[in-house]
């Protein structure tokens, strides 16, 4: 199950409105696809007709924004001179268990957007602080569709980012209980991806997505963000179209489920 720098697990909750669905199957691109290819290679590949992300200008209402990096890590390549077409790993983060927002969930290192701020560079702020991660060990590659933290009606603006290798991270306890490094294969394998139904912001379509770790469940905006990520990716060639629905809408759903509650 990758790499984690600690081992503490705080207990989460998951507020699921009596309402909730399981959408069976999943709408959007086939992420279980033993095909897809989830390399560096890909990776870089998927974002490179986007304009530079470093030239987007400073957040007019920064205190209402967040950003986020999603560090990506390249997977073992086949040998020398050959493509790389290991699984990526991506960098995440399980917040700290006494904090008052979130305690114990798994998401992106960052954070709200200071005023004068640009996105970009408070997510690379961010990074450095909670995890030490130095601004010069990644290339960023672009950004994803902004989401929105669905208990706060936060707009989170995330910036895709490269490394070579593996930084020496570390955990600031003030905000951090640890550092995670999951293979995106690992993500997407059978049983651990699935989307639910939510009735929220008075949207009775809404989805959620889920990522089960086993100890840890990705959902809410990070489980968004890692989704159009890999909605990007099944869509290299193809100008961006993935068969996701937009805004989180969904066709229909299944009756209630249990899983990860």
């Amino acid at each position: 199950m990758g790499l984690a720098y600690t081992a503490a697990v705080v207990r989460q909750v998951i507020p699921r409105p009596p309402s909730a669905r399981r959408i069976d199957p999943p709408v959007g691109p086939d992420m279980a696809d033993p095909c897809l290819d989830l390399s560096m290679a890909a990776v870089r590949e998927a974002f490179s007709a986007q304009a530079d992300p470093s030239s987007r200008d400073p957040v007019d209402d920064a205190g209402s924004a967040a950003a986020v990096l999603i560090v990506l890590l390249p997977g073992e390549s086949a040998g020398a001179g050959e493509r790389d077409t290991g699984s990526s790993s991506v960098v995440l983060i399980r917040r700290a268990g006494h904090l008052r927002a979130s305690p114990g969930e798994i998401a992106f290192p960052g954070g709200r957007i200071e005023r004068g701020e640009s996105a970009l560079a408070a997510a690379l702020r961010e990074a450095r602080e909670e995890v030490s991660l130095p601004a010069g060990a990644v290339e960023v590659l672009g950004e994803l569709p902004v989401v929105h933290a669905s208990s706060r009606f936060v707009p989170v603006l995330p910036f895709v980012a490269a490394a070579s290798w593996l930084p020496d991270l570390q955990a600031c306890p003030d905000e951090v209980d640890c550092v995670l490094v999951v293979p995106l294969r690992e993500l997407v394998a059978q049983g651990r991806y699935w989307q639910e139904q939510w009735a929220v912001r008075e949207d009775p379509d809404w989805v959620m997505h889920f990522f089960d770790l086993g100890e840890d469940l990705i959902w809410g905006a990070s489980a968004r963000i890692l989704y159009e990520l890999f909605c990007r990716l099944s869509s290299r060639g193809s100008g961006g179209r993935t068969g996701a629905l937009p805004a989180g809408r969904t066709r229909s759903a299944s009756p209630p489920t249990t899983a990860a509650s």
